[in-house]
């Protein structure tokens, strides 16, 4: 075993250990951060060309190499998404072949995968890594060579997920696809699990459920923010519900407004990684409140319609009740 392949099995255990809170997992992010950018061929020190490499797809923003190995940093993020992966393939472990993992997005790091390839043997857990840069895919294909564990990987995939065909003979037990952006905008988070769980529906889903919210942001720190009502769901069930849903857009909810408004009116986003495991507000940048599209002077009491808009600059939009269009 290389210091490297050593080093990796240390952080692997502390992170898929389900006892662990994410509060005292930080130590070992910042660790795996570290060996994964030391690691890595992609440089990740550059003052420029941040945003070389991304694309611009009919369902989203797909961000560049150096932004998809940027969200290494967030130590919340990290630790919540490879705790919950690892549970969920453990709980679906059995004799007659590996569980298999489809990793929608897997960046240059592959991050939420290796701490599990590195606790599970390849008889046990087998990655489809999948990403639509074919220099991310590369850059993680070489990292996960380079810390032996190749063995793991049953493809490497260079496509689009929201429009990837799943071979009949590879439908996945899970599926993890960290592809979003603070209340679901920007990115083809909805429109790669609605690809994705249509052709598996059997698969458990990382995240499990994303929920957007309308409220307020804090207003000191440890304070809860104000939460005035759902806006909409991204989760298993939502998903079924929109399986003949062939429309340019996705249905949320209505809110009024309280009468008295105390600041400008947010998007909050919650996630659901895997069980009990769960990023709230401002635990991670996907957390931060969020200023309405447009940044709106709005009355206290209006009552906002909600919906969710496809396509390539996905996102949730509103009209006030009763305005045309």
């Amino acid at each position: 075993m290389t210091p490297a392949q050593a080093e990796l099995a240390s952080i692997a255990q502390a992170l898929s250990d389900p006892r662990r809170s994410l509060e005292s997992l930080v130590g070992e992010t910042v660790r795996l951060r570290h060996l994964v950018e030391q690691h890595s061929r992609l440089p990740m020190d550059r003052q420029d060309g941040l945003r070389d490499g991304e694309s611009f797809l009919p369902s989203g923003w797909a961000i560049s190499p150096v932004q998809a190995g940027l969200c290494a940093r967030e130590p919340y993020r990290s630790a919540a998404f490879i705790q919950g992966l690892a549970q969920a393939v453990r709980q679906r472990l059995h004799a007659a072949r590996p569980v298999r993992v489809l990793y929608a997005g897997c960046g240059p790091f592959a991050l939420l995968a290796l701490p599990v390839m590195a606790v599970l043997g390849a008889r046990q857990v087998q990655f489809a890594i999948l990403d639509v840069h074919a220099e991310t895919l590369a850059y993680a294909r070489d990292l996960i060579g380079q810390l032996g564990l190749d063995g793991h990987v049953s493809a490497g995939i260079c496509a689009d997920a929201a429009s990837y065909h799943i071979p009949s003979d590879a439908l996945p037990d899970v599926i993890i696809s960290e592809t979003m952006n603070t209340a679901l905008g920007k990115e083809p988070q909805v429109a790669i699990l609605r690809n994705l769980h249509a052709q598996a529906p059997a698969a458990a889903l990382l995240p499990a459920e994303v929920t957007v919210h309308l409220g307020l942001e804090r207003r000191q720190p440890g304070e809860p923010c104000a939460d005035w009502g759902r806006l909409f769901t991204l989760d298993a069930d939502a998903l079924r519900a929109w399986q003949d849903d062939t429309g340019d857009s996705l249905p949320a909810a209505r809110i009024r407004l309280p009468d008295v408004l105390d600041g400008a009116p947010r998007l909050l986003t919650r996630i659901r990684v895997h069980g009990d495991i769960v990023l709230g507000d401002y635990d991670c940048s996907l957390n931060l409140p969020l200023a309405l599209p447009g940044k709106p002077l709005l009355a206290g009491g209006s009552v906002l319609d909600f919906r969710y808009r496809l396509g390539g600059s996905p996102g949730l939009a509103f009209q006030l009740a009763g305005a045309p269009g």
